[in-house]
């Protein structure tokens, strides 16, 4: 059956946290998914246990990040993620929605930073789809819990002790953007939360430093500093030491300028330990 690589590496930060989530899904046994599928609807469904579960799945122009569907197309649940806070995914769910025409039954997911649904999710549900929602904390809330909560053992318990090794420090890095990342613009939230975790990937958990007009996220957290993301007077740029600066106001701004700018904070920043 169609199934992530639990070693595959993405290289674009949502799409990471994503396949994390697609791998619990696809790799855990029927326990643990059954569970997990009734954290998210909150209800039981027939034949969990061998539905298919497929990432970054073709729809259109774009792809639905992660489907499980049922063999026999009873049903489908459709997600698609955000790792921005007050982000607007509704055209993303519209297509996800509209993607799995065929199947008997099709619920619409959104998982985003946000602690509460916004209104993107009111967006699709007014076309009359059927919706559920859940943020990233609870995601993670969940694969923290199940290992002694459902006894997990052998593979299952391999694979949601990775998929917490994963979650864990990235959320606690996620919420501490939660008051900042609203203060620039709709269309480049997404592109600024990328921005953070690619530096964040490089050198874990950075100062921030706050000011009254913004903040600034210093990499690395100590010692001499070598990238700077500002995010003041509602914009936000990365500095690189001896660089300059980029400009980051969109998605496809910062998809542009992402390879060469975190290639070059590769080289200044020091290596993980």
């Amino acid at each position: 059956m169609p199934a992530p690589r639990i070693f595959a590496s993405q290289s674009e930060p949502r799409a990471q946290w994503t396949h994390v989530l697609a791998s619990v899904l696809a790799l855990c046994g029927p326990d643990h998914r059954t569970a997990l599928m009734r954290e998210f609807l909150d209800e039981d469904i027939e034949n969990v246990d061998t539905a298919i579960v497929r990432e970054f799945a073709p729809a259109g122009d774009d792809v639905v990040d992660i489907v499980v569907q049922d063999r026999d197309k009873a049903w489908a649940l459709v997600v698609q993620t955000s790792l921005t806070f007050q982000g607007d995914i509704a055209d993303r769910l519209t297509l996800a929605a509209g993607a799995f025409g065929d199947y008997g039954r099709v619920i619409v997911m959104g998982i985003t930073a946000d602690r509460k649904p916004g209104p993107y999710m009111d967006a699709v549900a007014a076309s009359g789809a059927e919706t559920r929602y859940c943020s990233w904390l609870r995601v993670r809330d969940w694969v923290q819990e199940r290992p002694e909560r459902g006894k997990a053992e052998g593979v299952d318990l391999a694979v949601l002790q990775q998929a917490e090794y994963f979650l864990t420090p990235n959320v606690a890095e996620l919420y501490r953007l939660e008051d900042i990342v609203p203060t620039v613009p709709l269309e480049a939230r997404e592109a600024v939360t990328a921005a953070f975790f690619g530096l964040n990937d490089l050198s874990p958990a950075p100062r921030i430093d706050q000011s009254p007009d913004g903040a600034t996220a210093i990499f690395p957290r100590t010692g001499d500093t070598r990238a700077e993301l500002i995010i003041t007077g509602g914009s936000a740029r990365l500095a690189l030491e001896g660089q300059g600066e980029v400009a980051i106001g969109s998605d496809a701004e910062w998809e542009a300028a992402a390879s060469g700018s975190l290639a070059e904070a590769r080289r200044l920043l020091p290596r993980k330990r």
